[in-house]
């Protein structure tokens, strides 16, 4: 009787602990990604660092240089870190709109997470790690939806 009384009471108790684990997680997720897009934004080298996994592994769809088709731009976590300081005094010519984060699902130890700024849409694959969520893999395009809107813009 006790044993069954121990177990109804651990069941009980396990769907408040994830719930709560589970919004503990959203949020540290939500600032890893805003470290991420506000650190490029600004050029914050050191917001960027904190929101990336050494091992990242980012590759980037953009259109073709020769305007047929398009390529593919990879980075490590090297990289971005030091592209980052260029961001800082960078001209944008798009119209800013409000990041948006979207957490698509999470895991015990992973999360899948889609980030639309005013440049980019960003699939991100976080990990949970000794030193918080880190962004693991990323895939990325331009926002094309944000600046064919500022080429109409241009044109009215």
């Amino acid at each position: 009787m006790k044993k069954m009384f121990i177990v109804l009471c651990v069941l009980g108790i396990l769907p408040i602990l994830l719930k709560a684990q589970t919004k503990q997680d959203s949020v540290a997720i939500r600032v890893t990604v805003l470290n991420y897009i506000e650190g490029w934004t600004s050029g914050d080298s050191a917001r960027m660092a904190l929101s990336l996994h050494p091992l990242l592994a980012k590759r980037g769809i953009v259109p073709s240089r020769a305007g047929k088709g398009t390529e593919m731009l990879s980075a490590t976590y090297k990289e971005m870190v030091s592209w980052t300081v260029f961001q800082k005094n960078a001209k944008k010519e798009i119209p800013q709109q409000k990041d948006e984060i979207f957490i698509d699902k999470i895991g015990r130890n992973i999360a899948s997470v889609t980030c639309v700024s005013s440049e980019y849409i960003d699939y991100l694959h976080l990990a949970r790690t000794g030193k918080g969520w880190k962004i693991l893999n990323a895939i990325w395009e331009p926002n094309y939806s944000v600046m064919e809107q500022a080429r109409v813009d241009e044109k009215e």
